[in-house]
């Protein structure tokens, strides 16, 4: 079990505040008729300019880890090239904030399960060749932590309430992603840590106010702007494992 590192309790512990304040504000949309458009004006009014807050915090911190590697001449390589990307993206992403369709959400949903769930939790699961190309892969492979992150925002979702194909395969790639975690518990646990323990409660939690709060979600489903803010703050995460992380990890 690795000792968690600063970032690590940060990004936990504003995940941790996030999912309160979504869940409280479900439950209050959904159980109480004074409080029946809070969580659609939270929506707009909070999680919006949270977004937009994630997108600074990621160029201003991939500006500074890129300039503090080559200033001192340090770092690996791919590390500096994620630095690199994550303060292009996130610049862009500043100027210009994008506004998903329900395709281009799904899309979004299957990279995120690609990239977090395939190869972050495969790297525990699956039996990597020591190559060039396998060890790269390994490099970008996102922690345990960062893949919960993912998978709280996928089951941020009316759970089938709509039925069309991109319901469907988003509700699919989401139970993919719950059942190989599971899978990766029982088989794995030493894998888990006080922080990753936590998280999978989080998760449970979470999961079981979205099911109560289904109608709600529905909703706003074509405008989700909590989803896309724990999207965001996976990445965020991801990209500071990537500026850190020591070229042997």
């Amino acid at each position: 079990m690795k000792k968690p590192n600063l970032y690590q309790m940060v990004l936990s512990s504003l995940f941790f505040v996030l999912f309160v304040i979504t869940a409280l504000a479900l439950l209050c949309a959904s159980f109480s008729q004074s409080f029946s458009q809070f969580f659609g004006i939270l929506n707009k009014g909070f999680y919006k300019p949270l977004i937009w807050g994630f997108y600074l915090c990621g160029t201003v911190l991939s500006l500074v880890c890129l300039l503090r590697s080559l200033w001192h001449k340090e770092g690996f390589w791919l590390a500096q090239i994620a630095a690199l990307l994550g303060c292009v993206g996130f610049s862009y992403l500043c100027l210009h904030p994008p506004t998903l369709s329900l395709l281009g959400g799904f899309l979004l949903s299957l990279f995120f399960f690609i990239a977090f769930v395939v190869l972050g939790l495969g790297r525990f699961l699956l039996k990597w060749q020591e190559t060039p190309p396998a060890q790269v892969l390994l490099f970008f492979a996102p922690s345990l932590n960062t893949c919960l992150f993912f998978i709280f925002a996928s089951g941020l979702q009316s759970y089938l309430l709509d039925s069309s194909w991109l319901a469907l395969g988003d509700f699919s790639l989401f139970c993919m992603g719950l059942v190989w975690l599971l899978y990766l518990l029982a088989k794995r646990p030493h894998c888990f840590g006080l922080y990753e323990y936590t998280n999978l409660w989080v998760l449970g939690a979470g999961i079981l106010v979205f099911l109560l709060s289904a109608h709600t979600l529905f909703q706003v489903e074509r405008c989700n702007q909590a989803r896309l803010a724990f999207y965001v703050l996976g990445v965020l995460s991801w990209l500071v494992e990537l500026m850190f992380r020591p070229k042997n990890a």
